[in-house]
């Protein structure tokens, strides 16, 4: 089968989250056979899985930082005991994770969906997938290069990522997520196939790269995006 680049956006509302204002944004998603881009407010991070790179570009000053995904996952350096500490809370997380398929469905922009309950830790989400979009195989495909991609990187293979995302059938077209009395609402408003071009996945031309403090990202969030989190950035 033929591989077709993917775009969505989607809005992204959040409400209640302990010490972050309400508010409404776009996010922009574009996936390729080899890497992924996301947008929101004058943040971009494109995932190279040929180069094992991720890039963190800021918009409004135009600069950006380099990582090395494989080294953002390794376990810290820690002695015996703390490694041990760590690995047992991060498989208590992946066994505490339920995702369980319901019988409600709906329509949501446009798409039939089914809801499946998701619990993980202290937070609880609803997700609603489709099947019906167009598209849905290059995602599929794509969370499947990703879990190869990372499939050595001790914090994922812990957390059993490739599982849980075989386990939502569907595009996710919806999802709710609660955690700490705050909710953050993700809804996609269009999927597009359509042929992205090859400047979307590199750093812009005259951005100037910067350094990060070493801080390890927290263990990968459930789909779609994934993406490690941005971290504030000092000039070299």
């Amino acid at each position: 089968m033929a591989y077709a680049d993917l775009y969505w956006d989607s809005t992204e509302v959040t409400k209640g989250l302990p010490g972050q204002v309400d508010q409404s944004q776009i996010l922009k998603t574009y996936i390729t056979d080899y890497a992924s881009r996301a947008e929101k407010k004058g943040e971009i991070t494109i995932l190279n899985f040929t180069e094992m790179t991720s890039y963190e570009i800021n918009t409004e000053d135009k600069t950006y930082t380099k990582s090395d995904l494989k080294e953002m996952l390794k376990l810290p350096e820690m002695d015996e005991a703390q490694t041990a500490q760590l690995k047992q809370m991060l498989k208590q997380m992946a066994d505490s994770t339920q995702i369980v398929s319901t019988n409600e469905t709906k329509a949501i922009s446009g798409y039939k969906c089914r809801k499946y309950d998701v619990q993980m830790m202290m937070a609880k989400g609803e997700y609603w997938v489709s099947k019906d979009v167009k598209g849905y195989s290059e995602l599929k495909n794509f969370n499947e290069k990703m879990a190869k991609a990372f499939e050595n990187a001790p914090m994922v293979k812990l957390m059993n990522m490739s599982g849980i995302l075989n386990k939502l059938d569907g595009f996710p077209i919806m999802t709710i997520m609660t955690i700490m009395g705050g909710t953050t609402t993700t809804t996609v408003n269009k999927v597009e196939q359509k042929p992205l071009d090859k400047s979307l996945f590199t750093v812009p031309v005259g951005y100037k790269l910067v350094e990060k403090p070493e801080v390890r990202p927290a263990a990968p969030e459930l789909p779609t995006r994934g993406l490690p989190q941005r971290h504030k950035s000092r000039e070299k």
